[in-house]
């Protein structure tokens, strides 16, 4: 387990922070865990965007276009 310092945090944000993990009935050690892994668990822009660019650029065959209507012929 790695240990994070966090240096020439300013007094507000300490304070603020402090708030919001007694009202999530957190120490601020794990509220601050928490909100890092959260962020560290979330994709980046970037990678939202190369996804949408890679599905949108995806060639399928003609045998898969006719598949996927076949398929929704079938829903309806």
């Amino acid at each position: 387990m790695a240990t994070l310092y966090v240096r020439d945090l300013s007094e507000e944000a300490l304070t603020e922070l402090k708030i919001r993990a007694a009202r999530s009935r957190q120490s601020l050690q794990a509220y601050a865990r928490t909100l890092l892994e959260q962020e560290a668990a979330t994709p980046s822009l970037e990678d939202v965007i190369a996804r949408i660019q890679d599905r949108a650029t995806a060639r399928l065959s003609t045998e898969d276009v006719l598949d996927e209507i076949d398929r929704g012929r079938r829903r309806e």
